[in-house]
């Protein structure tokens, strides 16, 4: 017997098929489970750099590793820049600037974690556009539409920039940075399809040197770009491929690091996952974990990481109700497929000795309603795959984190 198919079987068929684009946009390159010193050297000779300005976390100022690596660059290298802060800043930026405009360096290397990596990526952008002032900068920031499209920022960094991370942030893949104008307690987002820095070192040796529950806390921050991947608006096969290998990685890597902080290797696998899971930012559209972590760091101090720890679990459960069949994916990679995803988040956090509710950081609940009301006009609560469209809304994912 012939089998036809009618015209609208065809029709029923096409209904499932998602249509959708993702703009390959450049990526840096990658050098991983390799030493600082050695990959640095080779890198700015590479560049033929002779003037290479070294930007430093104040607490890795006499570390063995940026020491060794700063005496390789003998000569090229300038005075060190370390008047970095969390949360990036205006102030810290615009001194950025001003030490770039003074010592013109033809190459940047940056020893740090995100607020250290924003800093350089936004000042540079900055001193490209001849930016001097907060209001220069406020006019460079990248505005949201209500979709949470952000246009780009004016303008593209021309200084390369070799980024040395220490904490597992993922701030170096970025095409996005944030900085906090303290004046009104608002971090703004700049965005340049060039923003991220040209070449990465990942250096597990100098990341066994980072603190525990700093590691583990960025780690989460990472797992969040893994979820909010998977659950942006954007999802697409491409980056949700990186992000549920990335996630895998990062649920060894930091459970490992965890039992053992000494093990080099279970660092590696945590970068190895931070750079899959991290691929994305500023490629897809991240969601409420995230633009409401900006606003409780901007308001409140706490840490990126944490944020993560104490939000990503209540976005999860507000997201849920339309994002079944997606959390289903991400629950079963954390190995509780009978819980639900917000569940399972929550206990892997909590596997790790971090805090899971905003009561458990000494958040005081009246700085809520601020931040409820200054993240409404951020791109990645707009962009959230639930609408968010009051206070209200926020304020029941923050009370469900509290």
């Amino acid at each position: 017997m012939i089998m036809t198919t009618s015209p609208t079987d065809h029709r029923n068929k096409a209904a499932a098929v998602a249509p959708g684009a993702l703009s390959m946009l450049r990526q840096p390159s990658v050098h991983y489970g390799v030493h600082a010193e050695h990959a640095v050297e080779r890198l700015a000779k590479d560049r033929n750099s002779t003037r290479t300005l070294p930007i430093v976390t104040s607490s890795l100022l006499g570390n063995p590793v940026v020491e060794a690596t700063l005496k390789r660059l003998g000569p090229s290298a300038l005075p060190v820049f370390s008047h970095l802060k969390p949360h990036t800043p205006f102030d810290v930026v615009l001194s950025l600037i001003e030490t770039i405009e003074r010592q013109d360096p033809d190459l940047i290397v940056v020893f740090g974690g995100g607020s250290a990596i924003d800093a350089v990526k936004i000042a540079g952008l900055a001193a490209g556009a001849r930016v001097q002032d907060r209001a220069a900068l406020l006019g460079l920031r990248s505005v949201p539409d209500n979709l949470g499209i952000s246009r780009p920022s004016s303008g593209e960094h021309s200084i390369p920039i070799i980024a040395v991370p220490t904490t597992l942030s993922a701030a170096e893949f970025g095409i996005i940075a944030g900085a906090t104008d303290v004046e009104t307690g608002v971090k703004h987002i700049f965005m340049s399809n060039g923003l991220a820095p040209e070449m990465i070192v990942y250096d597990p040796w100098l990341g066994e040197q980072t603190s525990l529950d700093l590691w583990l806390s960025t780690g989460i921050r990472s797992i969040d770009h893994g979820i909010e991947t998977v659950l942006s608006r954007d999802a697409n096969p491409f980056t949700d491929a990186l992000a549920m290998r990335g996630l895998a990685l990062l649920r060894e890597g930091l459970s490992a690091a965890y039992a053992d902080p000494t093990d080099v290797e279970a660092r590696h696998r945590c970068q190895l996952g931070t750079w899959l899971a991290g691929s994305s930012i500023g490629r897809v559209r991240y969601g409420a974990s995230h633009g409401l972590g900006h606003q409780l760091g901007a308001i409140a101090g706490v840490p990126h990481g944490m944020t993560s720890c104490v939000l990503l679990p209540a976005v999860l459960t507000f997201n849920a109700p339309i994002s079944n069949s997606r959390q289903a994916e991400l629950k079963a990679i954390f190995g509780e497929p009978a819980k639900s995803a917000a569940d399972a988040v929550r206990g892997f956090i909590e596997s790790l000795g971090l805090p899971t509710r905003l009561s458990q950081l000494g958040i005081d609940g009246s700085a809520l309603p601020r931040v409820a009301e200054t993240s409404l006009t951020n791109a990645f609560v707009k962009a959230n795959l639930r609408p968010i469209e009051t206070a209200t809304d926020i304020m029941s994912i923050l009370h469900a984190a509290f």
